[in-house]
């Protein structure tokens, strides 16, 4: 499976949110910074992604993206999906609507395509940003407060 360009930058821009101290509001800028992804796409990913429920915007000073539901009940396979599409390496295994194939009949290599898509999937909707957000690092963690200054940690747990 190959990730989309826009998929990645989907996946940046939602860890951020889950990485913001104290499940504050992001604005666009913030996020585009943290995630190096240019504004103008960001403008598009964080409209498809609220208009999936993903996030939420909030108009004002204080306003911003924010994560419409707690990062441990958003997982990858959600916004991968939503950005991605059919999780099926190949057409004709894909769980609704396969794409006919005159070769169906008898084929192994069918079963390993749908094995290969099972497993893709399972190991996306095990991963929540959650815990994409205990475990991040580096650059993830640069626009964060030290650890035990203000309100809480700076990453979620």
């Amino acid at each position: 499976m190959w990730i989309s360009k826009k998929t990645d930058y989907a996946t940046r821009a939602v860890l951020a949110l889950a990485l913001a101290p104290d499940a504050g509001a992001l604005k666009m800028h913030e996020i585009a910074a943290r995630t190096h992804v240019p504004e103008s796409l960001l403008e598009q990913i964080m409209a498809q992604l609220r208009g999936a429920g993903i996030v939420r915007s909030e108009r004002g000073p204080h306003g911003g993206y924010r994560l419409n539901h707690p990062p441990e009940d958003v997982t990858l396979e959600r916004v991968v999906r939503l950005f991605q599409g059919p999780l099926a390496p190949i057409a004709c295994a894909t769980r609704s609507e396969p794409e006919p194939c005159p070769m169906e009949i008898g084929c192994t290599l069918l079963d390993a395509w749908r094995e290969v898509r099972d497993a893709t999937i399972a190991i996306l909707e095990r991963k929540t940003f959650a815990d994409l957000a205990r475990r991040a690092g580096g650059p993830w963690l640069r626009h964060l407060p030290a650890r035990g200054k203000g309100r809480g940690s700076a990453r979620p747990r």
